[in-house]
């Protein structure tokens, strides 16, 4: 199991109150409990802070966070920045954030200091905070791991890359739901080594080549039935055709791409379909897309 770091990270925005109101609101209907919003009467300014176990996460909500009271309430202050915490306990603190979570049809998240209550075809990942991105809870890994399950239930389990791994919980969960040849890519050594011990603690670390690539700066050895790219929409968008040329070339083929917010995923989708890609399934999780796409 990875060791956690002693720092927490969180995604601080100070904006006017009437529009960390909008945002509060925005998270009770989304049951999102990852935010504290509280007002600074001296300065009449609201501060909205999520907290998280790496800075990618943290990034990911700031953006998410500006965008939203750009959209919602435009004209209104935000400064926003991502901060490290000192963490004194970090078991004990985490403790508070994360819990176990049925996050699609089968599949269930849990840090190891939790039990779980699932059914026996159910699939059980243990996944703790750690440095690398991914941990059940964000929408962009959620999102995936619900398509992913959708797409090993067919008879024939298809072969698998993901792009850009993190922790490697997409790898993990696919390996754990079947799929085949599974090649999972980080540009981050850290993350590489994270996602194996990993992959070790639940198992499944024989059936997961990992290995230290950048987008674009490496030939795969094959298509695959299914690619996963968790990563930046402006990335996604940059190597449409790349990302398009790995997928396999016959029938039913995927391509699932995350990390897009909302407001981006016409463009995505613009991006690919000029290369002959079409939606199949558009999921939005908070603030978040994810897409599955077909060639047409």
């Amino acid at each position: 199991m990875a060791t956690p770091p002693a720092l927490l990270y969180s995604a601080r925005v100070e904006t006017a109150p009437e529009a960390a109101d909008l945002y509060d609101d925005y998270c009770v209907a989304e049951a999102d409990d990852h935010c504290t919003i509280w007002v600074d009467v001296d300065r009449n300014i609201a501060v909205i802070e999520c907290f998280y176990p790496n800075r990618p996460e943290a990034a990911h909500r700031l953006t998410a966070i500006e965008a939203f009271i750009k959209a919602k309430a435009p004209g209104a202050p935000c400064t926003g920045a991502v901060r490290e915490l000192p963490v004194e306990d970090w078991a004990e603190v985490w403790k508070q954030f994360f819990h176990t979570e049925k996050v699609s049809a089968r599949i269930w998240i849990k840090p190891s200091w939790e039990s779980c209550a699932a059914a026996p075809s159910d699939i059980i990942l243990e996944i703790d905070p750690g440095m690398s991105f991914g941990t059940g809870q964000h929408g962009t890994t959620r999102g995936c791991l619900q398509i992913l399950d959708k797409l090993a239930l067919g008879a024939d389990k298809p072969t698998l890359v993901d792009i850009g791994c993190g922790s490697g919980i997409l790898a993990i969960a696919a390996a754990k739901l079947g799929y085949q040849d599974i090649l999972a890519l980080d540009n981050d050594p850290d993350a590489v080594r994270i996602a194996r011990e990993n992959a070790t603690h639940n198992g499944e670390f024989e059936r997961i080549d990992f290995r230290v690539a950048a987008l674009g700066d490496t030939a795969l050895p094959k298509r695959y039935d299914v690619v996963v790219a968790n990563i930046l929409a402006d990335v996604l968008i940059a190597h449409a055709g790349t990302l398009v040329a790995t997928v396999a070339t016959t029938q039913p083929a995927r391509l699932v791409l995350s990390g897009i917010l909302n407001s981006q995923a016409a463009d995505v989708l613009a991006a690919f379909a000029s290369l002959h890609f079409l939606p199949t399934e558009h999921l939005q999780i908070n603030e978040w897309t994810t897409l599955c796409l077909k060639r047409k």
